[in-house]
């Protein structure tokens, strides 16, 4: 069913188009969005905020979406920003460098740095730097897990050592791949890989340059424990963690026909936070019924099911 907020951005914006098409008429016209501002040098980041009320500070969610690390751009998730910020949130959207133009540790650092530049400049924008909420999907996910391993441990990226992050009230990680290893190779060959890490299997919303350059990155990466946070955390003595990664707590969220990721890749993840750091909050969400991209694409689609 198309929600109220799918029927508005149609008649406010006159579209009935495919929802890439949609998203970009909607991107152009939508008044509360402050775009394309510099982060990290030549990467920008879109900020979805009420710009007549900026005095009282709102909670503030950042996306980092998901594309198998090979693809994906902030524009494909113009609703989610739009969804956000009619609903009393200031929305932060970055986009990040992509394989094969960008390594991991570039990805990490584009991360890194978004979470620092809204932590530092969101007031403005009329977000509260205390409350805010990191949501990421799939790859996003992954990058989103690193960043916040690596800066609690000081582990170097790109040469430098991560400084801890700003405090993050809430993580909320989905179908995360936190491992490249056989688990995940053989779970996504088995259940179709030609869906992707971001899509979900049989999707039609898949982008071909997944089936192209996936294979190639998977290869480069896989088994590097250092690009996992999983095998980061393995190295890690028991309760060496004191500062609960500055996360207020993790939620982690996975579908029962993730026909991408393994139930295991968030579980094991967990099982390491748990173990380094047995105060920080763990949450799991299981959602049966649902693929690895069922809910990201239902927002992008409209479907009032998945925005609520």
């Amino acid at each position: 069913a198309k929600s109220v907020l799918s029927f508005e951005l149609d008649n406010d914006f006159g579209v009935d188009a495919n929802p890439q098409d949609e998203d970009h008429i909607i991107y152009e016209g939508y008044p509360n969005l402050e775009r394309n501002i510099p982060f990290n040098g030549e990467k920008a980041l879109d900020v979805y905020y009420q710009k007549n009320g900026t005095t009282v500070k709102k909670p503030v969610v950042m996306f980092i979406y998901g594309g198998s690390w090979v693809t994906g751009d902030k524009i494909r998730y113009t609703k989610f920003g739009v969804l956000l910020q009619k609903s009393g949130y200031v929305a932060v959207l970055p986009n990040y460098r992509i394989y094969p133009s960008g390594t991991i540790e570039d990805m990490v650092d584009d991360v890194y740095s978004a979470i620092k530049w809204t932590y530092n400049n969101i007031e403005k924008y009329g977000g509260d730097p205390n409350q805010i909420i990191l949501t990421a999907h799939s790859a996003g996910a992954h990058l989103s897990a690193l960043t916040i391993v690596k800066s609690t441990l000081g582990l170097n990226n790109n040469g430098v050592p991560l400084t801890p992050l700003p405090f993050i009230k809430k993580a909320v990680l989905m179908n995360g791949p936190y491992i490249l290893n056989k688990d995940l190779i053989g779970h996504t060959i088995i259940k179709g890989i030609s869906g992707g890490i971001s899509s979900g299997s049989g999707n039609n919303q898949s982008d071909p340059s997944q089936i192209t350059l996936l294979p190639k990155f998977l290869l480069k990466y896989y088994n590097d424990n250092n690009i996992s946070p999983i095998a980061l955390l393995k190295k890690a003595a028991n309760n060496s963690i004191t500062n609960q990664f500055n996360i207020g707590e993790f939620t982690f969220f996975y579908t029962s026909k993730d026909g991408t990721v393994p139930e295991s890749s968030a579980k094991n993840l967990i099982k390491e936070i748990n173990r380094t750091s047995p105060s920080s909050i763990c949450n799991y969400v299981y959602e049966k019924g649902l693929e690895h991209a069922t809910l990201i694409f239902g927002i992008r689609d409209g479907d009032i099911y998945y925005e609520n």
